[in-house]
Protein backbone atom coordinates (compact mmCIF):
# COMPACT_ATOMS: atom_id res chain seq x y z
CA UNK A 1 0.00 0.00 0.00
CA UNK A 2 1.39 3.47 -0.77
CA UNK A 3 2.46 6.04 1.97
CA UNK A 4 -0.89 7.81 2.97
CA UNK A 5 -0.78 11.09 2.05
CA UNK A 6 -1.68 14.29 4.33
CA UNK A 7 -4.79 15.04 5.14
CA UNK A 8 -6.98 17.67 3.66
CA UNK A 9 -6.62 21.15 5.29
CA UNK A 10 -9.50 23.21 6.53
CA UNK A 11 -8.38 26.26 3.76
CA UNK A 12 -8.83 23.78 1.46
CA UNK A 13 -12.47 22.51 2.70
CA UNK A 14 -13.39 26.37 2.75
CA UNK A 15 -12.04 26.77 -1.03
CA UNK A 16 -14.17 24.07 -2.14
CA UNK A 17 -17.33 25.32 -0.32
CA UNK A 18 -16.44 28.55 -1.83
CA UNK A 19 -16.41 27.32 -5.21
CA UNK A 20 -19.65 24.97 -4.58
CA UNK A 21 -21.71 27.74 -3.35
CA UNK A 22 -21.56 30.23 -6.92
CA UNK A 23 -24.66 28.77 -8.10
CA UNK A 24 -26.10 28.05 -4.71
CA UNK A 25 -29.21 29.88 -2.67
CA UNK A 26 -28.01 32.27 -0.28
CA UNK A 27 -29.04 30.07 3.01
CA UNK A 28 -26.49 27.83 1.78
CA UNK A 29 -23.33 29.80 2.90
CA UNK A 30 -24.16 28.94 7.03
CA UNK A 31 -24.42 25.15 6.01
CA UNK A 32 -21.68 25.11 4.00
CA UNK A 33 -19.36 27.27 6.90
CA UNK A 34 -20.72 24.73 9.65
CA UNK A 35 -19.65 21.66 7.38
CA UNK A 36 -16.09 22.98 7.02
CA UNK A 37 -15.71 23.84 10.87
CA UNK A 38 -16.46 19.94 12.05
CA UNK A 39 -15.06 17.67 9.25
CA UNK A 40 -11.54 17.98 9.92
CA UNK A 41 -9.46 15.17 10.80
CA UNK A 42 -9.76 13.42 14.68
CA UNK A 43 -7.39 11.80 16.93
CA UNK A 44 -6.76 7.85 15.85
CA UNK A 45 -7.98 6.04 19.02
CA UNK A 46 -7.29 2.17 19.94
CA UNK A 47 -8.80 0.01 22.60
CA UNK A 48 -6.57 -2.84 23.55
CA UNK A 49 -8.05 -5.86 24.86
CA UNK A 50 -6.81 -8.90 26.96
CA UNK A 51 -8.16 -10.52 29.54
CA UNK A 52 -7.49 -9.45 33.22
CA UNK A 53 -4.59 -9.47 35.20
CA UNK A 54 -6.01 -12.17 37.22
CA UNK A 55 -6.36 -14.97 34.69
CA UNK A 56 -3.50 -13.52 32.78
CA UNK A 57 -1.05 -11.03 34.38
CA UNK A 58 1.69 -11.34 31.57
CA UNK A 59 -1.51 -10.40 29.10
CA UNK A 60 -2.64 -7.67 31.39
CA UNK A 61 0.87 -5.70 31.61
CA UNK A 62 1.95 -5.95 28.21
CA UNK A 63 -1.47 -4.54 26.95
CA UNK A 64 -1.19 -1.41 29.78
CA UNK A 65 2.41 -0.87 29.05
CA UNK A 66 1.38 -1.05 25.14
CA UNK A 67 -1.43 1.87 26.40
CA UNK A 68 1.33 4.30 28.13
CA UNK A 69 3.40 4.17 24.23
CA UNK A 70 0.62 4.55 22.30
CA UNK A 71 -0.44 7.73 24.47
CA UNK A 72 3.06 9.06 24.08
CA UNK A 73 2.44 8.66 20.25
CA UNK A 74 -0.33 10.70 20.24
CA UNK A 75 -3.21 8.13 19.90
CA UNK A 76 -5.91 7.80 22.18
CA UNK A 77 -5.17 4.46 23.60
CA UNK A 78 -7.76 2.50 26.35
CA UNK A 79 -6.55 -0.79 27.61
CA UNK A 80 -10.07 -3.18 27.86
CA UNK A 81 -9.49 -6.08 30.32
CA UNK A 82 -12.34 -8.42 29.50
CA UNK A 83 -13.61 -12.13 30.57
CA UNK A 84 -11.53 -14.71 29.01
CA UNK A 85 -14.84 -16.01 27.39
CA UNK A 86 -15.57 -12.73 26.22
CA UNK A 87 -12.38 -12.13 24.80
CA UNK A 88 -12.43 -15.45 22.29
CA UNK A 89 -15.78 -14.31 21.45
CA UNK A 90 -14.53 -10.82 20.38
CA UNK A 91 -11.47 -11.59 18.77
CA UNK A 92 -12.01 -15.18 17.10
CA UNK A 93 -15.88 -15.34 16.71
CA UNK A 94 -17.02 -11.52 15.93
CA UNK A 95 -13.85 -9.63 14.86
CA UNK A 96 -14.84 -7.41 17.67
CA UNK A 97 -11.72 -5.36 18.18
CA UNK A 98 -8.90 -3.15 17.45
CA UNK A 99 -5.67 -4.76 18.98
CA UNK A 100 -5.48 -7.15 21.07
CA UNK A 101 -2.50 -9.14 23.22
CA UNK A 102 -2.80 -12.82 23.58
CA UNK A 103 -0.84 -15.75 24.50
CA UNK A 104 -0.63 -17.97 21.39
CA UNK A 105 -0.31 -21.79 21.85
CA UNK A 106 2.19 -22.16 19.29
CA UNK A 107 2.78 -23.18 16.31
CA UNK A 108 3.47 -26.42 15.56
CA UNK A 109 4.91 -26.50 11.83
CA UNK A 110 5.53 -23.72 9.28
CA UNK A 111 2.05 -24.44 7.49
CA UNK A 112 0.41 -23.38 10.96
CA UNK A 113 0.81 -19.60 9.15
CA UNK A 114 -2.15 -21.72 6.34
CA UNK A 115 -4.78 -21.34 8.51
CA UNK A 116 -3.69 -18.15 10.66
CA UNK A 117 -3.26 -15.96 7.47
CA UNK A 118 -4.99 -16.77 4.35
CA UNK A 119 -7.73 -14.86 3.15
CA UNK A 120 -10.19 -17.90 2.56
CA UNK A 121 -10.24 -17.90 6.14
CA UNK A 122 -11.03 -14.20 6.58
CA UNK A 123 -15.08 -14.77 7.01
CA UNK A 124 -14.63 -18.11 9.50
CA UNK A 125 -14.46 -18.35 13.23
CA UNK A 126 -11.45 -19.11 15.99
CA UNK A 127 -7.94 -18.62 14.87
CA UNK A 128 -8.60 -18.48 11.35
CA UNK A 129 -6.80 -15.42 10.40
CA UNK A 130 -8.67 -13.28 13.41
CA UNK A 131 -6.75 -10.47 11.29
CA UNK A 132 -9.13 -10.16 8.74
CA UNK A 133 -6.43 -9.88 6.28
CA UNK A 134 -6.89 -10.07 2.87
CA UNK A 135 -3.11 -9.94 1.01
CA UNK A 136 -2.41 -11.70 -2.33
CA UNK A 137 1.20 -12.21 -1.81
CA UNK A 138 0.36 -14.05 1.26
CA UNK A 139 -1.90 -16.04 -0.18
CA UNK A 140 -0.09 -17.36 -2.95
CA UNK A 141 3.74 -18.09 -0.59
CA UNK A 142 1.32 -20.01 1.79
CA UNK A 143 0.20 -22.06 -1.38
CA UNK A 144 3.36 -22.14 -3.10
CA UNK A 145 4.95 -23.44 0.30
CA UNK A 146 2.24 -26.25 0.62
CA UNK A 147 3.28 -28.09 -2.71
CA UNK A 148 6.71 -27.33 -2.63
CA UNK A 149 8.95 -30.32 -1.96
CA UNK A 150 12.69 -28.82 -3.51
CA UNK A 151 12.17 -25.13 -2.66
CA UNK A 152 9.70 -24.45 0.08
CA UNK A 153 12.68 -22.92 2.33
CA UNK A 154 12.67 -20.42 -0.11
CA UNK A 155 9.05 -19.69 -0.57
CA UNK A 156 8.77 -19.31 3.86
CA UNK A 157 11.67 -16.87 3.37
CA UNK A 158 9.68 -14.73 0.96
CA UNK A 159 6.99 -15.09 3.17
CA UNK A 160 8.39 -13.86 6.44
CA UNK A 161 10.17 -10.84 4.55
CA UNK A 162 6.80 -9.97 2.94
CA UNK A 163 5.21 -10.76 7.01
CA UNK A 164 7.71 -8.10 8.50
CA UNK A 165 6.77 -5.47 6.14
CA UNK A 166 2.95 -6.32 6.29
CA UNK A 167 2.59 -6.78 9.97
CA UNK A 168 -0.43 -8.09 10.92
CA UNK A 169 0.43 -9.09 13.82
CA UNK A 170 3.86 -9.68 16.42
CA UNK A 171 5.24 -11.83 18.64
CA UNK A 172 6.80 -9.93 21.68
CA UNK A 173 8.15 -13.03 23.12
CA UNK A 174 8.08 -17.16 23.84
CA UNK A 175 7.49 -17.75 27.32
CA UNK A 176 8.89 -20.58 29.37
CA UNK A 177 6.34 -23.11 31.34
CA UNK A 178 6.88 -23.05 34.79
CA UNK A 179 5.48 -25.18 37.38
CA UNK A 180 6.02 -26.25 41.09
CA UNK A 181 5.96 -30.34 42.21
CA UNK A 182 5.95 -32.22 45.19
CA UNK A 183 10.01 -33.25 46.12
CA UNK A 184 9.02 -36.77 45.91
CA UNK A 185 7.39 -36.48 42.15
CA UNK A 186 10.40 -36.93 39.41
CA UNK A 187 9.05 -34.22 37.22
CA UNK A 188 10.74 -33.64 33.94
CA UNK A 189 8.95 -30.98 32.50
CA UNK A 190 6.03 -28.98 33.58
CA UNK A 191 3.29 -30.99 32.48
CA UNK A 192 1.18 -29.85 29.14
CA UNK A 193 1.28 -32.33 26.60
CA UNK A 194 -0.63 -35.60 27.25
CA UNK A 195 2.86 -37.31 26.11
CA UNK A 196 4.01 -35.04 29.12
CA UNK A 197 1.56 -36.81 31.95
CA UNK A 198 2.28 -39.95 29.92
CA UNK A 199 6.36 -39.86 30.88
CA UNK A 200 5.51 -38.57 34.35
CA UNK A 201 3.29 -41.30 35.29
CA UNK A 202 5.93 -43.68 33.58
CA UNK A 203 8.71 -42.11 36.21
CA UNK A 204 6.39 -42.10 39.34
CA UNK A 205 6.23 -44.89 41.62
CA UNK A 206 2.05 -46.13 41.38
CA UNK A 207 3.28 -48.56 44.64
CA UNK A 208 2.02 -47.14 47.57
CA UNK A 209 -0.19 -44.76 45.60
CA UNK A 210 -4.68 -45.68 45.77
CA UNK A 211 -5.40 -41.91 44.70
CA UNK A 212 -5.29 -40.03 41.14
CA UNK A 213 -2.17 -37.49 40.77
CA UNK A 214 -3.63 -34.34 42.18
CA UNK A 215 -2.82 -31.80 39.56
CA UNK A 216 -3.21 -28.03 40.58
CA UNK A 217 -4.53 -25.40 37.99
CA UNK A 218 -6.34 -21.90 38.07
CA UNK A 219 -9.18 -20.11 36.16
CA UNK A 220 -12.80 -19.76 35.62
CA UNK A 221 -15.03 -21.91 33.65
CA UNK A 222 -12.34 -24.24 33.05
CA UNK A 223 -15.61 -27.40 34.16
CA UNK A 224 -18.21 -25.73 32.05
CA UNK A 225 -17.28 -26.09 28.25
CA UNK A 226 -15.62 -29.83 27.55
CA UNK A 227 -16.26 -29.54 23.42
CA UNK A 228 -13.12 -30.16 22.08
CA UNK A 229 -13.73 -27.98 18.03
CA UNK A 230 -15.39 -24.81 19.91
CA UNK A 231 -12.82 -21.90 20.76
CA UNK A 232 -15.45 -19.52 22.72
CA UNK A 233 -14.69 -20.48 26.11
CA UNK A 234 -11.77 -21.10 28.34
CA UNK A 235 -10.26 -24.70 28.47
CA UNK A 236 -7.42 -26.65 30.74
CA UNK A 237 -4.38 -26.73 28.24
CA UNK A 238 -3.58 -30.67 27.31
CA UNK A 239 -7.29 -32.18 28.05
CA UNK A 240 -8.66 -32.21 24.56
CA UNK A 241 -5.16 -34.66 23.86
CA UNK A 242 -5.78 -36.94 27.15
CA UNK A 243 -9.43 -37.62 25.99
CA UNK A 244 -9.35 -37.90 22.63
CA UNK A 245 -6.93 -40.00 20.44
CA UNK A 246 -5.48 -38.51 16.74
CA UNK A 247 -5.00 -40.93 14.26
CA UNK A 248 -0.69 -39.88 14.91
CA UNK A 249 0.97 -37.55 17.38
CA UNK A 250 3.79 -34.83 16.86
CA UNK A 251 6.25 -36.08 19.97
CA UNK A 252 9.59 -34.55 19.71
CA UNK A 253 9.44 -33.04 16.22
CA UNK A 254 8.23 -36.68 14.75
CA UNK A 255 5.39 -38.04 13.95
CA UNK A 256 4.58 -40.95 15.68
CA UNK A 257 1.47 -43.30 15.07
CA UNK A 258 -1.21 -43.67 17.40
CA UNK A 259 -4.68 -44.91 16.33
CA UNK A 260 -3.02 -45.57 13.34
CA UNK A 261 -1.03 -48.67 12.92
CA UNK A 262 0.55 -47.62 9.25
CA UNK A 263 0.51 -45.20 7.15
CA UNK A 264 1.35 -45.77 3.68
CA UNK A 265 2.14 -43.16 1.04
CA UNK A 266 1.01 -43.33 -2.51
CA UNK A 267 2.74 -40.10 -4.40
CA UNK A 268 0.92 -39.55 -7.91
CA UNK A 269 -1.14 -36.99 -9.32
CA UNK A 270 -2.35 -36.94 -6.38
CA UNK A 271 -0.96 -37.15 -3.23
CA UNK A 272 -2.59 -40.22 -1.43
CA UNK A 273 -1.68 -42.31 2.44
CA UNK A 274 -3.83 -45.32 2.90
CA UNK A 275 -4.33 -45.78 6.67
CA UNK A 276 -4.48 -48.91 8.27
CA UNK A 277 -6.22 -48.41 12.21
CA UNK A 278 -4.82 -50.65 14.74
CA UNK A 279 -6.52 -53.40 15.65
CA UNK A 280 -9.34 -53.17 18.72
CA UNK A 281 -9.82 -49.67 19.05
CA UNK A 282 -13.19 -48.95 21.08
CA UNK A 283 -14.83 -45.33 22.32
CA UNK A 284 -14.90 -44.81 26.40
CA UNK A 285 -18.53 -45.66 25.94
CA UNK A 286 -17.32 -49.67 24.78
CA UNK A 287 -18.57 -49.05 21.39
CA UNK A 288 -16.16 -49.94 18.82
CA UNK A 289 -13.74 -47.06 16.42
CA UNK A 290 -13.63 -48.02 12.61
CA UNK A 291 -12.92 -46.44 9.67
CA UNK A 292 -16.06 -44.50 9.55
CA UNK A 293 -15.33 -42.77 12.56
CA UNK A 294 -12.63 -41.28 11.18
CA UNK A 295 -13.94 -40.85 7.56
CA UNK A 296 -17.07 -38.99 9.73
CA UNK A 297 -14.10 -36.59 11.77
CA UNK A 298 -12.65 -34.79 8.70
CA UNK A 299 -15.91 -34.33 6.77
CA UNK A 300 -17.84 -32.86 10.33
CA UNK A 301 -14.80 -30.42 10.71
CA UNK A 302 -15.10 -29.18 7.54
CA UNK A 303 -18.78 -28.82 7.58
CA UNK A 304 -20.63 -29.31 10.65
CA UNK A 305 -23.82 -28.32 9.42
CA UNK A 306 -23.30 -31.59 6.88
CA UNK A 307 -24.61 -29.98 3.96
CA UNK A 308 -27.81 -28.27 5.48
CA UNK A 309 -26.06 -24.75 5.01
CA UNK A 310 -24.47 -23.19 1.89
CA UNK A 311 -21.07 -23.02 2.35
CA UNK A 312 -20.94 -25.12 5.20
CA UNK A 313 -19.76 -24.31 9.11
CA UNK A 314 -16.29 -25.71 9.68
CA UNK A 315 -15.43 -26.20 13.14
CA UNK A 316 -13.26 -23.10 14.50
CA UNK A 317 -10.71 -25.90 15.93
CA UNK A 318 -8.16 -27.73 13.40
CA UNK A 319 -9.57 -26.11 10.91
CA UNK A 320 -5.96 -25.67 8.92
CA UNK A 321 -5.30 -29.22 9.38
CA UNK A 322 -8.81 -30.52 8.29
CA UNK A 323 -7.89 -27.87 5.36
CA UNK A 324 -5.20 -30.17 4.09
CA UNK A 325 -7.27 -33.01 3.48
CA UNK A 326 -9.37 -33.49 0.03
CA UNK A 327 -11.46 -36.65 0.67
CA UNK A 328 -11.34 -39.78 2.50
CA UNK A 329 -12.44 -43.05 1.42
CA UNK A 330 -13.79 -46.07 3.11
CA UNK A 331 -11.82 -49.47 2.59
CA UNK A 332 -12.75 -51.95 5.45
CA UNK A 333 -13.70 -50.74 8.89
CA UNK A 334 -10.05 -50.38 9.32
CA UNK A 335 -8.44 -48.84 6.18
CA UNK A 336 -8.94 -45.53 4.95
CA UNK A 337 -7.21 -43.89 1.57
CA UNK A 338 -6.45 -40.24 2.22
CA UNK A 339 -6.13 -37.91 -0.35
CA UNK A 340 -4.54 -34.65 -0.62
CA UNK A 341 -4.38 -31.38 -2.66
CA UNK A 342 -1.50 -30.11 -3.82
CA UNK A 343 0.49 -30.59 -0.97
CA UNK A 344 4.23 -32.04 0.11
CA UNK A 345 4.21 -34.95 2.19
CA UNK A 346 6.03 -33.51 4.80
CA UNK A 347 3.14 -31.14 4.93
CA UNK A 348 0.30 -33.53 4.39
CA UNK A 349 0.82 -35.28 7.97
CA UNK A 350 0.00 -32.52 9.45
CA UNK A 351 -3.73 -33.39 9.56
CA UNK A 352 -3.09 -36.80 10.72
CA UNK A 353 -2.93 -35.06 14.21
CA UNK A 354 -6.50 -33.75 14.39
CA UNK A 355 -8.88 -35.51 17.26
CA UNK A 356 -10.74 -38.63 15.78
CA UNK A 357 -14.69 -37.86 17.07
CA UNK A 358 -17.40 -40.71 17.68
CA UNK A 359 -19.84 -40.34 14.70
CA UNK A 360 -22.69 -42.03 17.23
CA UNK A 361 -22.24 -38.94 19.36
CA UNK A 362 -21.50 -35.82 16.69
CA UNK A 363 -23.60 -36.59 13.58
CA UNK A 364 -26.92 -35.83 15.62
CA UNK A 365 -25.15 -32.38 16.41
CA UNK A 366 -25.62 -30.87 12.98
CA UNK A 367 -28.62 -29.18 13.55
CA UNK A 368 -28.59 -25.10 12.94
CA UNK A 369 -29.25 -23.41 16.23
CA UNK A 370 -28.18 -20.07 15.17
CA UNK A 371 -26.91 -18.26 12.40
CA UNK A 372 -24.06 -20.27 10.88
CA UNK A 373 -23.50 -21.91 14.34
CA UNK A 374 -24.46 -25.49 14.87
CA UNK A 375 -25.60 -27.65 17.55
CA UNK A 376 -21.83 -28.75 17.55
CA UNK A 377 -20.30 -25.35 18.23
CA UNK A 378 -22.73 -24.92 21.01
CA UNK A 379 -22.89 -28.32 22.78
CA UNK A 380 -20.76 -27.81 25.98
CA UNK A 381 -20.59 -31.59 25.62
CA UNK A 382 -21.22 -32.34 29.42
CA UNK A 383 -20.39 -36.04 28.82
CA UNK A 384 -17.44 -36.42 26.67
CA UNK A 385 -16.77 -39.45 24.32
CA UNK A 386 -13.13 -39.89 23.78
CA UNK A 387 -10.91 -42.98 22.42
CA UNK A 388 -7.59 -40.87 25.26
CA UNK A 389 -5.43 -42.77 27.71
CA UNK A 390 -8.08 -41.22 29.85
CA UNK A 391 -11.97 -40.73 30.11
CA UNK A 392 -13.56 -38.43 32.23
CA UNK A 393 -14.50 -39.82 35.91
CA UNK A 394 -16.13 -37.12 37.70
CA UNK A 395 -16.35 -33.54 37.13
CA UNK A 396 -17.32 -30.99 39.94
CA UNK A 397 -18.54 -27.64 38.83
CA UNK A 398 -15.47 -25.02 39.57
CA UNK A 399 -13.59 -26.97 41.68
CA UNK A 400 -12.41 -30.17 40.22
CA UNK A 401 -12.10 -32.80 36.76
CA UNK A 402 -11.55 -36.30 37.11
CA UNK A 403 -9.74 -38.77 34.94
CA UNK A 404 -9.74 -42.34 35.28
CA UNK A 405 -7.32 -44.56 33.36
CA UNK A 406 -9.14 -46.21 29.74
CA UNK A 407 -8.49 -49.50 30.85
CA UNK A 408 -9.97 -51.01 27.42
CA UNK A 409 -7.34 -48.59 25.26
CA UNK A 410 -5.63 -50.98 22.81
CA UNK A 411 -1.99 -49.24 23.59
CA UNK A 412 -2.52 -50.29 27.40
CA UNK A 413 -2.66 -54.07 26.69
CA UNK A 414 -0.81 -53.99 23.37
CA UNK A 415 3.31 -54.68 23.41
CA UNK A 416 3.19 -52.46 20.02
CA UNK A 417 3.18 -49.38 21.13
CA UNK A 418 5.08 -45.92 20.93
CA UNK A 419 8.68 -45.69 22.84
CA UNK A 420 6.95 -42.77 24.87
CA UNK A 421 4.28 -45.54 26.31
CA UNK A 422 7.07 -47.91 27.66
CA UNK A 423 7.03 -48.24 31.51
CA UNK A 424 3.56 -46.47 31.32
CA UNK A 425 1.98 -47.33 34.98
CA UNK A 426 -1.73 -48.10 35.83
CA UNK A 427 -1.94 -45.37 37.76
CA UNK A 428 -5.44 -44.20 39.76
CA UNK A 429 -5.96 -40.86 37.02
CA UNK A 430 -5.42 -37.75 36.83
CA UNK A 431 -7.37 -35.39 39.33
CA UNK A 432 -7.04 -31.42 37.91
CA UNK A 433 -7.64 -29.12 40.80
CA UNK A 434 -8.85 -25.75 39.91
CA UNK A 435 -8.46 -22.95 41.95
CA UNK A 436 -9.45 -18.94 41.18
CA UNK A 437 -5.91 -17.65 40.51
CA UNK A 438 -2.50 -18.83 41.07
CA UNK A 439 -1.71 -17.53 43.80
CA UNK A 440 -4.27 -20.05 45.32
CA UNK A 441 -2.82 -23.19 43.75
CA UNK A 442 0.96 -22.31 44.66
CA UNK A 443 -0.46 -22.06 48.35
CA UNK A 444 -2.04 -25.51 47.70
CA UNK A 445 0.94 -26.93 46.43
CA UNK A 446 2.84 -25.86 49.30
CA UNK A 447 0.22 -26.99 51.58
CA UNK A 448 0.69 -30.11 50.11
CA UNK A 449 -2.78 -30.71 48.78
CA UNK A 450 -1.83 -31.07 45.24
CA UNK A 451 0.87 -33.09 44.19
CA UNK A 452 2.15 -30.52 41.47
CA UNK A 453 0.74 -27.54 38.91
CA UNK A 454 0.18 -27.33 35.25
CA UNK A 455 2.36 -25.23 33.30
CA UNK A 456 0.66 -22.02 33.23
CA UNK A 457 2.33 -20.25 36.38
CA UNK A 458 3.07 -16.69 36.04
CA UNK A 459 6.75 -16.03 36.85
CA UNK A 460 6.13 -14.14 39.42
CA UNK A 461 5.23 -16.84 41.56
CA UNK A 462 8.73 -18.44 40.76
CA UNK A 463 10.70 -16.73 43.33
CA UNK A 464 8.06 -18.07 46.43
CA UNK A 465 7.85 -21.72 44.88
CA UNK A 466 11.77 -21.68 45.21
CA UNK A 467 12.08 -20.23 48.83
CA UNK A 468 8.99 -23.42 49.96
CA UNK A 469 10.26 -26.65 51.63
CA UNK A 470 9.30 -29.93 49.97
CA UNK A 471 8.71 -28.59 46.75
CA UNK A 472 10.83 -28.18 43.42
CA UNK A 473 10.43 -25.51 40.75
CA UNK A 474 10.20 -26.68 37.08
CA UNK A 475 10.82 -24.40 33.74
CA UNK A 476 11.16 -25.54 30.07
CA UNK A 477 11.21 -23.20 26.85
CA UNK A 478 7.95 -24.04 25.03
CA UNK A 479 6.80 -22.86 21.55
CA UNK A 480 3.45 -20.83 23.29
CA UNK A 481 4.26 -16.63 22.56
CA UNK A 482 2.67 -13.64 23.40
CA UNK A 483 1.12 -11.91 20.34
CA UNK A 484 -0.47 -8.21 19.39
CA UNK A 485 -2.60 -8.76 16.79
CA UNK A 486 -4.35 -5.58 14.74
CA UNK A 487 -7.80 -5.92 13.01
CA UNK A 488 -7.23 -4.91 9.29
CA UNK A 489 -10.51 -3.13 9.21
CA UNK A 490 -9.96 -0.40 11.87
CA UNK A 491 -9.94 2.83 9.78
CA UNK A 492 -6.06 2.92 10.46
CA UNK A 493 -4.37 -0.11 10.94
CA UNK A 494 -5.83 -1.24 7.55
CA UNK A 495 -2.33 0.47 6.89
CA UNK A 496 0.83 -1.98 6.96
CA UNK A 497 2.68 0.95 7.95
CA UNK A 498 0.79 1.82 11.11
CA UNK A 499 0.82 -1.48 11.76
CA UNK A 500 4.22 -1.61 11.76
CA UNK A 501 4.78 1.17 14.09
CA UNK A 502 2.81 0.46 16.13
CA UNK A 503 4.60 -2.47 16.67
CA UNK A 504 7.96 -1.24 17.37
CA UNK A 505 6.11 0.73 20.24
CA UNK A 506 6.96 -2.24 22.61
CA UNK A 507 10.69 -2.96 24.17
CA UNK A 508 10.80 -6.12 23.70
CA UNK A 509 14.14 -6.81 25.55
CA UNK A 510 12.69 -4.88 28.07
CA UNK A 511 9.28 -7.43 28.58
CA UNK A 512 11.45 -10.43 28.65
CA UNK A 513 13.50 -9.57 31.55
CA UNK A 514 10.76 -7.30 33.59
CA UNK A 515 7.21 -8.70 32.87
CA UNK A 516 8.48 -12.26 32.51
CA UNK A 517 11.39 -12.16 35.13
CA UNK A 518 13.75 -13.84 32.65
CA UNK A 519 11.30 -16.66 31.99
CA UNK A 520 10.92 -15.96 28.20
CA UNK A 521 12.95 -15.28 24.97
CA UNK A 522 12.39 -11.75 23.38
CA UNK A 523 11.32 -12.28 19.88
CA UNK A 524 14.80 -10.99 17.80
CA UNK A 525 15.10 -12.26 14.65
CA UNK A 526 12.78 -12.74 12.19
CA UNK A 527 11.33 -15.99 12.17
CA UNK A 528 10.97 -15.23 15.85
CA UNK A 529 8.52 -11.64 15.32
CA UNK A 530 6.40 -13.99 12.91
CA UNK A 531 5.88 -16.67 15.58
CA UNK A 532 8.45 -19.49 15.54
CA UNK A 533 10.61 -19.50 18.38
CA UNK A 534 13.85 -21.12 16.35
CA UNK A 535 14.67 -20.83 13.03
CA UNK A 536 11.70 -22.89 11.33
CA UNK A 537 13.68 -23.21 7.75
CA UNK A 538 17.02 -22.50 6.42
CA UNK A 539 17.59 -19.03 5.59
CA UNK A 540 19.98 -17.94 2.61
CA UNK A 541 23.50 -16.87 2.91
CA UNK A 542 22.60 -13.67 1.39
CA UNK A 543 19.70 -12.79 3.43
CA UNK A 544 20.35 -9.94 5.00
CA UNK A 545 21.05 -10.18 8.77
CA UNK A 546 20.57 -6.47 9.77
CA UNK A 547 18.57 -5.99 12.46
CA UNK A 548 14.53 -5.88 11.63
CA UNK A 549 12.64 -3.01 11.56
CA UNK A 550 10.06 -3.73 14.43
CA UNK A 551 13.12 -3.72 16.95
CA UNK A 552 13.67 0.09 16.90
CA UNK A 553 12.15 0.85 19.51
CA UNK A 554 12.21 4.49 19.91
CA UNK A 555 12.67 4.53 23.51
CA UNK A 556 14.75 2.83 26.30
CA UNK A 557 13.62 0.75 29.64
CA UNK A 558 10.56 0.11 28.44
CA UNK A 559 9.11 3.50 28.03
CA UNK A 560 8.33 5.19 24.52
CA UNK A 561 10.01 8.76 24.01
CA UNK A 562 7.14 10.91 22.37
CA UNK A 563 9.34 12.93 20.11
CA UNK A 564 10.51 9.61 18.66
CA UNK A 565 7.56 7.98 18.59
CA UNK A 566 5.52 11.29 16.82
CA UNK A 567 8.89 11.31 14.17
CA UNK A 568 7.98 7.34 13.38
CA UNK A 569 4.45 8.37 12.43
CA UNK A 570 4.99 11.40 10.63
CA UNK A 571 7.61 9.59 8.19
CA UNK A 572 4.50 7.95 7.24
CA UNK A 573 2.76 11.20 6.27
CA UNK A 574 0.35 11.24 9.68
CA UNK A 575 0.37 14.84 11.09
CA UNK A 576 0.14 16.04 14.56
CA UNK A 577 -2.27 18.78 15.70
CA UNK A 578 -1.11 19.62 19.41
CA UNK A 579 0.84 16.69 20.32
CA UNK A 580 -2.46 14.96 19.30
CA UNK A 581 -2.11 11.84 16.26
CA UNK A 582 -4.60 13.01 13.80
CA UNK A 583 -6.41 10.55 11.32
CA UNK A 584 -5.58 10.19 7.89
CA UNK A 585 -7.68 11.35 5.33
CA UNK A 586 -7.87 8.33 3.06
Amino acid sequence: MDDVGPPTTRRQLLAGASAGAASALAGCWERLWSEAETTGPEQISMTIKTVPADDDELAATIASQLRENYEAAGIDATHEPIAEAELYRDVLLEGDYDVFVARHPGLDEADALYGLLHSRYVSEHGWQNPFQLTDVVVDDALETQRSATVDRDDDLEELLEHLLTTTPYTVVAYTDALCGAAEELDVPVPPKRPQDYVRLLARSSNDSRDRPLEVGTYGEGLTERLNPIAVDRSRLEGLVDLLYDPLARQIDGDYVPWLADDVTWEEGRRLRAEVTLREGLTWHDDKSLDADDVAFTYEFLGDTSMGTVDGGVPAPRFRDRQSLVESVDVGDSRTVTVSFPETSREVARRAFTVPILPEHVWADRSDVVANRRTEALATDNDDPVGSGLFRVADVTTDVEIELEPFDDHVLRTTTDRPDVLEGFSQFEGIRFQIAPNPGAIVDALVDGEIDLTTGELPPTYAESIREADGVTRVSEPTDAFYMIGYNSQHAELGHPHVRRVCSQLLDREHAATEFFDGFAEPATTPAQLVGFRDDAWDRDDDVDDTEPELLEFPGSDGAADPGQSRALFRAIHYNYEDDVLLESSG
